[in-house]
């Protein structure tokens, strides 16, 4: 269902990503998830519209903390931007963000499609073409940050920024991968089981999501499995190294 109300408030939140100054929590009022994920298409529409391309998908609330802090019974999912998917040791400019935080991930690589409707784990480890370890940077576009589930649904679930590292063979047990995260002198642990207990399991999710409003994981999409780490609030003049062990390290620098 989406409503001219739906379809503005999708708008401003689509110009705070693009400039414009953020949306306060008033437009919120009355905002509900099946609402917020109707907004959060139409900023993907608009986009697109503006030459913009889909080319995958992030997954946020994978922890239970998350979901807890957020009332969710579930993951929730949003959609990866061309526009915003950064080159590997490309500088990552703080221009036109709020309070960004980063994330580390584990990125997979699809290599075919998943139209069934009971996708597994073993479906998603079978159609992974490759995976790679990745920062997302997440931003919110509301003013002073998502304060519940449908605005941070309608905000494309935070997304904002994306990089990912070299691309390998998928290895067996991700569940397994613990990251490390150093900003400067700070050092930050992390551990693929905080995502759903196993990022396979987190991909096998949103394959089922996505099947009930009649999309599905295409080869070739990129999904960012969710963080192994707690977000971590970045300004200019950092550096970003993550370490995920086999998975191997990814740099970037802030400005």
């Amino acid at each position: 269902m989406k409503t001219t109300r739906t379809t503005k408030l999708a708008q401003r939140l689509w110009q705070a990503g693009n400039g414009a100054a953020p949306v306060d929590s008033t437009a919120a009022e009355q905002l509900d998830l099946e609402l917020a994920y109707a907004a959060e298409n139409v900023t993907r529409d608009l986009a697109i519209a503006a030459g913009d391309q889909v080319v995958g998908y992030k997954i946020g609330l994978t922890s239970q903390p998350a979901r807890d802090a957020f009332g969710a019974s579930e993951p929730a999912a949003g959609h990866l931007l061309a526009s915003r998917l950064l080159e590997d040791s490309q500088p990552l400019a703080t221009a036109g963000l709020f309070e960004p935080k980063a994330e580390v991930e584990i990125a997979f690589v699809l290599g075919e499609a998943l139209p069934g409707p009971n996708v597994t784990a073993q479906d998603i480890h079978n159609a992974t073409a490759a995976v790679a370890p990745a920062f997302e940077i997440v931003d919110s576009r509301w003013r002073g940050g998502a304060r519940t589930l449908p605005m941070l649904v309608a905000d494309n679930t935070n997304a904002a920024r994306a990089v990912l590292g070299s691309r390998v063979m998928p290895p067996a047990g991700l569940s397994k991968i613990t990251a490390t995260l150093s900003i400067g002198s700070l050092t930050m642990p992390g551990s693929a089981t905080a995502v759903m207990g196993d990022p396979v399991e987190a991909v096998a999710w949103l394959a089922r999501h996505l099947l009930r409003s009649g999309a599905r994981l295409e080869a070739g999409d990129i999904v960012l499995s969710g963080t192994l780490c707690a977000p971590t609030p970045i300004s200019a003049d950092d550096r970003l190294v993550a370490d995920l062990g086999v998975l191997g390290r990814i740099a970037i620098d802030v400005s």
